[in-house]
């Protein structure tokens, strides 16, 4: 009888991830008092350096001005929360936040749209240049986009992009497509090929196989790409300067600089600023960090 060699990949949601009980329980299994010390030690590193910065954002937004130079480092003696009113007001952060996720989702929608197909014909066509494209694609990833400045504006200008959110929204997209097209190619590659045959022999097209079969099993990458592009659209200052020269289009980065050049003195403002900015992504990471946590582990455990 012959044996069967082939590998099982195993379902990445059956894996126990990081965050799980189960995987800390084998992390700390049979470790002395110092090791445990140790490895809780660091975790309490990671852990301030992670936080703190993020409190001592909300903590200065609930001060006075003149607590904020006072006692810079400490707790707010009381909560000041006409703080978020009053920058809300001064800063037109409201159309910021409006022009930000106009872009953002704009951006994240044409990326999915086309890194999804593109990552799936790479992982399972073949065809003749495709090794060539995947080196473009690895090539395209390291090259910064601060090197590109002056050709991406005459190219933008050229095509009417400059002062446009859907023209930004375009290049964001094309600027995340590699690293999103290798993300989405090696989840595609972690599914095994019999799905793919099994579907087709029930008479589906690729495009019903993609939707329907391939789709559903890679939602941790998604997720993963959705993140990291929400991430990187959302906090984007260079594009955004390089081409948006109206103010009525700036997106929050700009009006956060804007915001501290007219009223630096204002840190309280400024504070309750940056905290409202960073809630959207705060947001967003909570409520895909499922995903997000099964989208880093997917692929790593095989049996």
């Amino acid at each position: 009888m012959e044996k069967n060699t082939s590998v099982r990949h195993a379902d990445p949601r059956s894996q126990p991830s990081f965050a799980s009980r189960r995987w800390w329980k084998g992390l700390l299994a049979g470790r002395s008092v110092g090791e445990l010390a140790l490895v809780y030690g660091l975790l309490a590193i990671v852990l301030v350096e992670t936080l703190y910065p993020l409190f001592w954002v909300l903590s200065g937004s609930l001060k006075t001005k003149e607590e904020v130079i006072a006692n810079v480092w400490g707790l707010p003696s009381g909560f000041v929360w006409q703080n978020y009113a009053e920058a809300w007001r001064v800063s037109g952060m409201g159309a910021r936040i409006l022009n930000s996720v106009i872009v953002t989702a704009t951006a994240l929608a044409l990326l999915l749209v086309v890194a999804t197909p593109a990552a799936y014909s790479l992982s399972r066509l073949k065809f003749r240049g495709r090794n060539i494209i995947l080196a473009l694609i690895v090539a395209a990833m390291l090259i910064p986009p601060q090197v590109m400045a002056i050709p991406l504006f005459m190219t933008a200008r050229d095509l009417g992009l400059v002062n446009s959110r859907i023209g930004i929204a375009l290049i964001h997209a094309a600027s995340n497509l590699p690293l999103s097209i290798f993300i989405l190619r090696s989840f595609f590659l972690s599914l095994p090929a019999e799905l793919e045959d099994a579907a087709r022999i029930d008479g589906a097209s690729r495009l019903q196989i993609l939707g329907r079969v391939m789709l559903p099993l890679i939602r941790p990458g998604l997720a993963l790409v959705t993140i990291f592009g929400f991430i990187e659209i959302w906090n984007d200052f260079f594009l955004a300067f390089l081409l948006l020269r109206d103010p009525a289009l700036q997106t929050i980065p700009l009006g956060l600089v804007a915001f501290f050049q007219q009223y630096g003195s204002m840190w309280n403002l400024y504070f309750a600023a940056l905290a409202m900015t960073t809630l959207p992504v705060i947001i967003v990471f909570v409520l895909m960090q499922k995903q997000f946590i099964a989208g880093l582990t997917a692929g790593a455990v095989k049996s």
